[in-house]
């Protein structure tokens, strides 16, 4: 969707420098930028800023001579709702691909898009205005609300990881209860988040999930939370609002993590633990940063700690340190 640079300052809330009818069509970065691409600068990168191509270019403040910019407060976000001003689609019409298969008793939001392959089950509730790319599998029963994108490949509402041990076997535990993704939420290629076993699985409004996460049974996650890829939520565990997982971050089943807990990657959270939120941590189990980087380098000395106190024990001299 074309733009000119006063119609974007005037969406961002911006002030314009520069020729108010010079139209904008996509977004780049500042390397890559042409005449009609629209880009964006930190303090820092001013040197590149003034060699760029760009139709446009949103900075905090200064002046850029000879180039179009737009005055806001934080660039990267602004460039951020740019992008989706100029990328917008008509959501009118609800599209499914030809290739797809909705099962009976599921319905469809208005302006939805159904990539090729996915697989809506009977039951299912898709709201408005979501993107599901493709081979998508949506198992029945689960209720999707609206401007949710899910991409390639994800599996929502799969049978949770139960078992119960009968002598020398395995007897599946029930897994027939829901899935619920609220509006807003984002979930990546690859990801599966399963349903509740006699409860519900939820994802809260706004959350963004990455690419190749696993959501147990019974799993809430809260609103606006961002989790990165190859992180691993184990059964029946909370995630508060506002909260960021790291890459490849575990977590126990029954675990509870309070409103905007940070968990650095890698990072463990064993069964049952109640993580306190409002600060950094990292490790496993999970500590404060300052504490975990203080044993991490600890951690580090022992080969040469080790080394002083052989030569002292055995008649060095040299005083262990």
């Amino acid at each position: 969707m074309k733009r000119t640079t006063q119609q974007l300052a005037e969406l961002l809330g911006g002030v314009l420098k520069g020729q108010p009818d010079a139209v904008l069509e996509a977004v780049a970065s500042l390397r890559n930028a042409g005449p009609r691409d629209l880009s964006y600068a930190e303090e820092k990168f001013y040197g590149d800023a003034r060699q760029s191509k760009a139709g446009c270019i949103l900075v905090r403040s200064g002046e850029l001579p000879g180039q179009n910019i737009i005055l806001v407060s934080n660039p990267k976000l602004s460039f951020a709702k740019a992008a989706e001003y100029l990328y917008a689609e008509t959501k009118d019409e609800t599209f499914i691909h030809p290739t797809a298969i909705v099962e009976t008793g599921a319905t469809v939001g208005k302006g939805t898009r159904i990539g090729a392959g996915c697989t809506i089950g009977a039951g299912v509730r898709i709201g408005d205005g979501c993107i599901l790319y493709p081979r998508v599998t949506i198992y029945p029963n689960v209720e999707i609300g609206s401007n949710v994108i899910i991409h390639a490949g994800a599996v929502i509402g799969a049978d949770g990881f139960g078992f119960v041990r009968d002598r020398d076997r395995y007897v599946k535990f029930p897994q027939v209860g829901r899935v619920v993704i609220e509006d807003d939420v984002e979930i990546g290629a690859n990801t599966c988040i399963d349903r509740g076993s006699l409860e519900t699985t939820i994802i809260r409004r706004g959350t963004k999930l990455d690419n190749l996460i696993q959501i147990a049974h019974n799993v809430e996650i809260g609103a606006h939370t961002v989790i990165a890829a190859q992180t691993g939520i184990s059964g029946s565990s909370t995630v508060g609002d506002h909260s960021i997982l790291g890459g490849q971050v575990g977590i126990g089943e029954h675990a509870h993590l309070d409103a905007n807990t940070i968990i650095g990657g890698q990072g463990g959270v064993l069964n049952g633990k109640h993580i306190r939120g409002g600060e950094v941590l990292w490790g496993t189990p999970v500590r404060p940063l300052k504490e975990f980087l203080e044993q991490q380098a600890h951690l580090a000395r022992l080969p040469r700690w080790m080394e002083q106190i052989k030569r002292k024990l055995f008649g060095d001299d040299k005083s262990v340190s």
